[in-house]
């Protein structure tokens, strides 16, 4: 009996192995041709990465209810320590009309200005920058 539980307990672990090597191949592309990604980036000591990554976070649930134009968004810290955030726009127009509201919403930008004094810099200090999929 504990050779049959055995031999199915090692051929299940098989299979679900296998179904998730299978699933991975099936990733979908990040972007669609058209559609924009853009990367925030910024220094910040790492004792305050944790803390700033909590107003990034803060920072898009309030662009989530509050935009009056619809884009993805995920913070993160890159591999050199820096950190942002990377957000997703259906076109460069749709892009353009988000940092408009951006720049013209006191909560928002005042947000954003959270995070760079907690990472004692500014928010021009921030790369800001954009690539368009193909």
């Amino acid at each position: 009996m504990r050779y049959i539980l055995g031999t199915f307990l090692l051929m299940s672990s098989i299979n679900i192995f296998a179904m998730h090597h299978a699933s991975s191949e099936m990733l979908m592309p990040v972007a669609k041709p058209g559609q924009v990604i853009v990367i925030y980036k910024g220094e910040c000591p790492s004792g305050k990465v944790d803390e700033s990554i909590e107003i990034i976070k803060k920072t898009i649930a309030y662009e989530k209810v509050n935009s009056p134009i619809s884009y993805s968004s995920s913070p993160g810290v890159w591999s050199d320590g820096t950190i942002g955030a990377v957000d997703l726009h259906d076109s460069i127009e749709a892009m353009e009309k988000a940092f408009d509201w951006q720049a013209n919403d006191k909560t928002w930008s005042d947000l954003y200005d959270q995070v760079a004094k907690k990472c004692g810099t500014t928010v021009e200090e921030f790369a800001v920058v954009n690539l368009v999929a193909r």
